[in-house]
């Protein structure tokens, strides 16, 4: 079956000869550049081994823990949410009544207490009325042990695996013998298809990168990835915004989105937006912000590309692909940098085959770019998504 731009003279563009009538040419990117790729050449990068990579991520030992169960203020066992990191010797601080409990003996998940720890005054905990997600919380103030006592418990905090597939990029580029022959307004035709196979390149990476999800099978009876891109690979800040978007719920969202950071990395942040996302969100501004006018003015407006918390700076970058699309322009995507890392299996290669003589008959000048990779997103809970800004609100 005949390729499409190896053997078909006229598959130029409509007007890039010189001869054509259309003496001018211009060609409108849709989807623009891939910024996410450009900032991955300053982030971290790995080779890999193999067509399944592999990471462990830790999160920190918790220091609140929840009470499922109703107890009167002369019980002396509780049932916890999650027992993994309660031990003997533990002291906590019940959140809603301000009573100290000490830990005497866990076992599952019930905990032995001493009520009323310290002087302080022994209340009901009633972890059950309260109703699921809302249980009591208890937080750990330490630990205290008598002279001479046993070892005490060791606790020791494992990461658990994540992992991602190798997924296989390639696009092609062709000139037939007759179009390179030809003059054209664009110059160099061979240079010009390599560069649009570039950029082509570089969009599909760039999607995969945030969208893509997990698979793995067979196509043509070989085998066949597709990794996850950052979207899937979060989970812990991912939230709809309100029919209207306030100052308040996106400082809400970027306060749980601050409140983690990885260990020796500054606790920064980037966000690609959409159109309409930036557009809520320096409508907010406007809305809640005082613009002052005066004679001889000669700007009017409010650009607003860096949000200040009380947690964090955040800047706002608008990514073209989220503008392509009527439902991605409302979304934003917070990434801490240091979470990211790509691994190559196999780096950008390009196989030409664009030498007169050596092309084994075929009239036509042609090459394929190959990239064989996938992302990790090392430490979701620094990332977040905030999906379906429609509208400002104050």
């Amino acid at each position: 079956m005949a390729v499409k731009g190896i053997f078909l003279s006229d598959s130029n563009i409509q007007g890039s000869r010189v001869g054509d009538f259309a003496s001018g040419l211009l060609q409108t990117e849709q989807t623009g550049t891939a910024p996410l790729l450009g900032l991955s050449a300053g982030m971290n990068s790995a080779d890999a081994t193999d067509v399944v990579v592999t990471w462990f991520e830790e999160n920190n030992l918790a220091g609140r823990v929840l009470v499922t169960d109703d107890n009167a203020s002369g019980d002396t066992t509780i049932t916890l949410q999650k027992a993994d990191e309660v031990t003997a010797g533990s002291i906590f601080l019940v959140e809603a009544s301000g009573e100290y409990i000490y830990v005497e003996s866990v076992s599952g998940l019930i905990a032995t207490i001493t009520r009323g720890f310290a002087g302080t005054t022994a209340a009901a905990i009633n972890g059950a009325t309260a109703g699921a997600p809302g249980y009591v919380g208890i937080q750990r103030i330490g630990t205290a042990y008598e002279e001479g006592s046993s070892k005490p418990t060791s606790i020791a905090n494992l990461g658990f695996p994540r992992f991602n597939y190798m997924q296989l990029f390639r696009n092609a580029w062709d000139v037939t013998g007759t179009a390179k022959a030809i003059q054209h307004h664009t110059g160099d035709v061979v240079a010009k298809n390599k560069r649009d196979a570039a950029n082509l390149h570089a969009v599909d990476m760039e999607r995969s990168m945030i969208f893509s999800r997990k698979a793995i099978g067979t196509q043509n009876g070989k085998p066949f990835r597709t990794m996850d891109g950052i979207i899937p690979q979060l989970s812990s800040n991912v939230q709809a915004a309100g029919a209207t978007t306030t100052w308040e719920e996106v400082d809400l969202f970027l306060e749980n989105v601050f409140s983690r950071n990885i260990k020796g990395q500054p606790n920064e942040r980037i966000a690609f937006c959409g159109n309409q996302a930036l557009r809520v969100l320096n409508g907010i501004a406007k809305l809640d912000g005082i613009m002052n006018i005066e004679v001889g003015e000669a700007s009017f407006g409010i650009k607003v590309m860096k949000w200040i918390t009380p947690f964090g700076d955040i800047s706002l970058m608008t990514h073209p692909l989220f503008s392509e699309s009527p439902l991605w322009t409302k979304d934003m995507l917070v990434l801490h940098p240091g979470a990211m890392r790509t691994r190559y299996l196999r780096k950008t290669h390009e196989d030409n085959n664009d030498m007169d003589g050596q092309r084994a008959g075929v009239d036509a000048d042609f090459g394929v770019l190959t990239t064989e990779m996938c992302l990790e997103y090392r430490a979701e809970a620094t990332g977040g998504y905030m999906t379906g800004h429609t509208a400002a609100a104050t």
